[in-house]
């Protein structure tokens, strides 16, 4: 196999060094920044070790190769993508494995596919310098299976879920609201907790109530629990909020979650279920999907209802 990379950063190297340790006989490479100092030194230092060949532009390696990676940044797909237009053709498959928007990976699939070239939208669910080119990837688009089968011989983890471009990357997407969102709450918690030097004792007891239930009862309880308490939680946030601004700790997430919390009481949940908690987390997204009365589309806070202001 001779495979391409657009883009040489770390993510690049990082599946290139994999593959050609797994096998593949031949890697290219094309880098904007492949002559341009500081930068070059280190790409150079980096192909050497991979064994990997330099193309002049991003025309010599699509004549070179006809599987191309392309791994440059979310920002810069659909412009490389248009570059490498008029030099792609049947025979080649583009597998995009920028962090995207799957409206991104959309457009970059119309391009490429408008060649008559097979498009893989690639999102990489995990570090590549701790798994290198065994970093577990979902695929989606007409070519994912088509990338799936050629690289299954070198051991790479890619599992299809869907022929239509985006699809993969919406499941990053989406993953990454939790996990970001996770780290921001330690970064905002345990700023907050050092202060009082309680770091231990705070982080303790939220595991004796994580620690118990599997993550999935978790969203469930979580879910169904809140779609009834919202507005309540929402007022104790006011006061997790003042203790914040008190100890000049930034609350943004405590905002944020303050905000949702009303967000999510604006669908009159709690009267909807006669306050009775729901027992699945079916139940809360089916309703949250038709607003009750007094609710608008999108679930806006009925009339009368507090919406979220400015923190004090």
């Amino acid at each position: 196999m001779k495979l391409g990379f657009i883009g040489f950063g770390g993510a690049g190297y990082g599946l290139a060094k994999g593959l050609r340790g797994a096998g593949v006989a031949e890697i290219h490479y094309y880098d904007r920044m492949q002559e341009t100092p500081p930068y070059a030194a280190v790409i150079g230092a980096h192909a050497a070790e991979v064994g990997a060949f330099r193309a002049s532009t991003a025309a010599d390696l699509l004549a070179r190769a006809d599987w191309i990676v392309s791994c440059v940044t979310g920002a810069m797909a659909v412009e490389v993508a248009r570059e490498a237009a008029p030099d792609l053709g049947a025979g080649h498959l583009w597998a995009d494995v920028n962090t995207a928007s799957p409206r991104v990976k959309q457009e970059v699939a119309a391009i490429v596919e408008e060649t008559g070239a097979a498009f893989c939208d690639a999102a990489m669910m995990g570090p590549v310098p701790t798994y290198l080119h065994r970093v577990p990837i979902l695929a989606s688009g007409g070519g994912a299976e088509r990338f799936r089968d050629g690289m299954r011989p070198y051991g790479m983890d890619i599992r299809t879920i869907g022929e239509k471009p985006g699809q993969a990357s919406a499941i990053k997407m989406f993953r990454s609201i939790f996990m970001k969102g996770l780290l921001s709450l330690f970064l905002e918690m345990l700023t907050a907790t050092h202060r009082y030097g309680v770091d231990e004792t705070v982080l303790a007891s939220i595991a004796e109530t994580m620690d118990g239930p599997s993550f999935l009862e978790t969203a469930r309880m979580q879910m169904t629990k809140g779609a009834v308490n919202a507005e309540r939680m929402a007022h104790e946030m006011e006061e997790v909020i003042a203790t914040l601004d008190e100890l000049g700790v930034p609350a943004g997430m405590s905002r944020a979650a303050r905000e949702k919390l009303l967000w999510c009481a604006g669908f009159g949940l709690r009267e909807r279920f006669g306050g009775e908690m729901p027992s699945t987390l079916g139940e809360v997204l089916r309703a949250m999907e038709t607003p009750g009365d007094g609710n608008a589309p999108g679930g806006a806070p009925p009339k009368g209802r507090p919406t979220a202001g400015p923190g004090r």
